[in-house]
Parts: structure tokens; C-alpha cells; sequence
């Protein structure tokens, strides 16, 4: 019931940033606008699993994590609006498989972008957030726990945060290099009373078209 209404308030904010006006007062020349009239893309994916750890830990300090499962993935995503000038909303669907735990996984999520780094004309810059569901056919140890300490609370399906920097050169800004942390947890407990999680560091190319 948590997860639908999680689910119910994530649709509601969506539709609430679509709703906003597309205050997109580009200049003509501006790279973005080629991403924008772009408004589908494919990406690859390769990456690597933390065997623990959480995000925080994770994201600054990733040399000290204990990497596990090497991942391999593809992403369709579509851009729904620009809004505020300097923000974006896209949605996204996305597949892969770990090797090491052998399992499919997929997701899909929507992001939030921001755009607007002044060193844009020089490097076009992006920072984004996501939310979404993600599901996996097999659970890592991470989430599992080991036979001597198993973890009580076990769920296939969990939420979906992923945040992601992209960068592409102003002469072709449809050509994307993204580095993101695809967190999968149980948000404090509110997906089946999971508090783990397991994290995905990775690297991919994204082309729009």
C-alpha cells in the first residue's frame, strides 16, 4: 500500500512539472535546443556492483568500495518538457544484467535535469535525479544478507534513484557521456520493510535522435 502511494505522489509531481509553463527562453544558437527538437535517446551501459557500502560512501569515496558484479545495460528515454529555462523532465525505461549474481534487471523512472552551468558553451553539462521503480529477478547478497544474518525484509521491486552527470561538446551536443549511481533501496523501509539496498556504478553512452 506505501509503494502505491509513493507511486500515486510520484505521478502527481510529474504531472504537476509537465503542467508548468515551458519558460524555455533559449537563444537560438544554444546546444540544448538541438537536445530538446532531439527528443528520444539510446544509451549503453557498463558498470559495477558495490558488494556493500551505502550511496553517500559510495559516491564520494567509490576507491574504498568493494565492487562485485560487473553490469551490462540499454536505456530508452524521451524528453517530456523543458521548464524553468534551465531544467528538464524525461522519462526513462531501462534493462541489464549482472554477471556474478546472474540476473536480469529493469527499470523506469522519470529524471529531473538541470542544464544551465555557465561553462555550458564550452562543455554542455548536465546534473539529473531520478525516481522510479526498479525490479530484479535475483537479489544480491547486499540485500539478502548472509545464511548467518539474513535480512527479514526482501523485495524484487524497489525504488529507483539514480543521480547522473552528463556532458556532450556544443557542436554535437546529441552525442551524451553519463556517468550515474543506480541506487535501488527500500526508502527507510516503506517497499515490504526493506531498508537495504544495493548500488551500480556505471559509465554509458547516450545518442538522442
Amino acid at each position: 500500500m506505501k509503494s502505491l502511494l509513493q507511486a500515486a505522489c510520484a505521478a502527481a509531481l510529474v504531472a504537476t512539472l509537465v503542467s508548468a509553463p515551458a519558460q524555455a527562453q533559449l537563444q537560438p544558437n544554444d546546444p540544448r535546443l538541438i537536445q530538446d527538437r532531439r527528443d528520444r535517446a539510446i544509451g549503453v551501459w557498463y558498470g559495477r556492483a558495490a558488494e556493500d557500502g551505502i550511496l553517500r560512501d559510495i559516491a564520494t569515496q567509490p576507491w574504498n568500495a568493494n565492487w562485485g558484479d560487473q553490469f551490462a545495460g540499454v536505456t530508452y528515454s524521451g524528453r517530456i518538457t523543458r521548464f524553468w529555462t534551465h531544467f528538464t523532465l524525461d522519462g526513462e525505461v531501462g534493462a541489464g544484467y549482472r554477471w556474478g549474481t546472474d540476473t536480469p534487471e529493469a527499470w523506469g523512472a522519470f529524471y529531473v535535469r538541470f542544464d544551465g552551468f555557465p561553462w555550458r558553451n564550452t562543455l554542455l553539462t548536465s546534473f539529473g535525479l531520478s525516481t522510479g521503480l526498479h525490479w530484479i529477478n535475483r537479489l544480491p547478497e547486499v540485500e539478502t544478507g548472509t545464511a548467518a544474518q539474513p535480512e527479514p525484509n526482501r523485495s524484487k521491486w524497489l525504488h529507483y534513484f539514480s543521480p547522473e552527470i552528463a556532458f556532450a561538446l556544443p557542436s554535437a551536443p546529441q552525442h551524451e557521456v553519463a556517468i550515474r549511481y543506480a541506487h535501488r533501496s527500500g526508502i527507510f523501509g516503506s517497499f515490504n520493510g526493506v531498508w537495504e539496498g544495493s548500488n551500480v556504478l556505471m559509465i554509458g553512452y547516450r545518442y538522442r535522435f
